[in-house]
């Protein structure tokens, strides 16, 4: 599996919960192959990249750290990227375009909890990658 492969896997399971299908990784590289050279990476863009195809709760920690204070990253570009094609393939699509269940009460827990666990990824996600970034210049 190419690294192509593997960052489009991660980047699926952590936006969708699914593996992308043949088609979105299709696509994923044909965006690579045609406008691929046009996402700079610097040695730190590179280094988050490489940590977040490990996948699971490390996506999730460069994600909060790029969100944060590289919003203009290659990462970010990238996740924006297979975001935008499982919004447009089924069966990603289905499951970002339907309504939890809840009602009001159940929007303001998982708002509340999706608020409190970014905040907690966000200050783990700085404690490892500050010193990575200092280190890096």
């Amino acid at each position: 599996m190419t690294q192509l492969e593997q960052e489009c896997r991660a980047y699926a399971r952590y936006l969708s919960g699914q593996d992308p299908t043949p088609y979105l990784i299709e696509k994923y590289l044909e965006f690579h192959q045609k406008l691929g050279q046009s996402l700079k990476l610097d040695s730190f863009d590179a280094f988050l990249v490489k940590v977040s195809v490990r996948g699971g709760i490390w996506v999730r920690f460069a994600d909060s750290y790029a969100r944060i204070f590289r919003k203009d990253c290659a990462l970010r570009k990238k996740l924006i990227l297979v975001l935008a094609l499982l919004e447009c393939s089924p069966p990603g699509f289905e499951e970002l375009d339907s309504v939890p269940k809840g009602g009001l009460a159940g929007a303001v827990l998982r708002i509340a909890g999706t608020s409190i666990g970014f905040v907690l990824t966000s200050l783990a996600a700085l404690i490892i990658f500050v010193p990575v970034r200092v280190w890096k210049r």
